[in-house]
């Protein structure tokens, strides 16, 4: 029974590589969201806002007008899904996470003003709130597995690595 208990739990939940799991959120949060925040016409302030009406801003006429739009909408969406990853991470995750990728502190200035030793940010506080967040995120999956092929979505098609 305990055998098969293991082989349900690494199905729903897999083992994941931590170590490669935090380098693609990192390169997820230094790369991507910062591409989609520039894509999307706003700031991040005005995507966590509440007040937004989702609808997008008048795009120039042309061929690829719906093209445009259509990135538009999507890093929009990519902005709002990280904001909202983000805000179900653990208390002290979400407050490096804002700093660091929405607030644009440094490693320095987010340690010390959470009030954090360096080596209890780097070692322990900063690699949990990268795993969190990996797991919060639901537009695309960040987590690298273990001993696995990678699956998702790409096209709306299923790929399998």
């Amino acid at each position: 029974m305990m055998g098969e208990q293991q082989v349900i739990s690494d199905e729903i939940f897999p083992p994941i590589d931590q170590e490669k799991t935090i380098k693609q959120v990192r390169r997820f949060l230094d790369k991507k969201l910062p591409q989609a925040v520039r894509a999307s016409g706003h700031s991040v302030a005005d995507l966590k806002s509440p007040s937004m009406d989702g609808m997008p801003k008048s795009a120039p006429a042309g061929n690829s007008a719906e093209d445009r739009i259509t990135r538009r909408l999507y890093a929009e969406q990519i902005v709002r899904q990280t904001i909202q990853a983000m805000a179900r991470c653990d208390h002290e995750c979400q407050e490096i996470l804002d700093r660091l990728y929405l607030q644009g502190y440094s490693d320095t200035m987010c340690y010390m003003d959470i009030g954090y030793s360096k080596t209890q940010y780097f070692d322990r506080w900063k690699p949990l709130a990268m795993l969190q967040f990996a797991q919060s995120y639901y537009l695309e999956d960040l987590n690298i597995y273990q001993n696995r092929t990678q699956t998702g979505l790409h096209n709306n098609k299923l790929v399998v690595n």
